[in-house]
């Protein structure tokens, strides 16, 4: 029996360790939920040298019936250019992804190959001020905007002038607010 608790005892520790990649319009970020690991040339950080410290991911869960995962991603902000950077109007759409896997305790390396947990675009980052500034990317995935409902795809003139720039769209046609639609645009 000593034998075997010996054996077991000199078995190497792994740490759960969570790896997400924001790609920024500046560039992409890797943080990571301690210290730093370095997984496909990257280097994860938890302490980004541009955007501060990473807290947390919540809402890894899959989603069931006609729900989508949406995962919240909390950033503290080391000072307000990255607070700026993580509130700006260009975050919305960056891609997220998020990783679990394991790191050796010993070497600092990741054991493995990661499992990819999600896949998404940052929808709305919220910010807190209080005792400290923090910054959460609420995330949702394109199947989330699948379910949304169209109504602001509908026929109308800020769509129009959208999609075709350099047309009136529709300022000289009246009624248009009015005219019901059972087919929307995107499907």
């Amino acid at each position: 029996m000593d034998a075997l608790y010996e054996a077991e005892a000199r078995k190497r520790v792994w740490i759960r360790a969570t790896l997400v990649r924001l790609d920024l319009p500046g560039g992409s970020c890797f943080l990571t939920d301690g210290g730093f690991v370095i997984w496909n040339g990257d280097t994860y950080y938890g302490r980004h040298p541009t955007l501060g410290l990473f807290s947390s991911v919540s809402g890894l869960t899959s989603g069931i019936a006609n729900q989508t995962t949406r995962v919240d991603v909390r950033i503290l902000p080391k000072n307000l250019s990255a607070l700026s950077l993580l509130n700006g109007a260009t975050i919305q759409g960056c891609r997220v992804r998020v990783w679990r896997g394991a790191v050796d305790f010993q070497t600092g390396e990741i054991v493995g190959e990661p499992t990819e947990r999600f896949d998404g675009e940052v929808d709305l980052p919220k910010l807190q001020i209080g005792m400290e500034w923090g910054c959460t990317l609420e995330c949702g995935t394109q199947s989330a905007r699948q379910l949304e409902p169209n109504a602001d795809w509908r026929q109308n003139h800020a769509f129009h002038v959208l999609r075709w720039p350099d047309e009136m769209g529709l300022l000289k046609v009246s009624g248009v607010t009015k005219a019901v639609r059972s087919t929307e645009w995107r499907t």
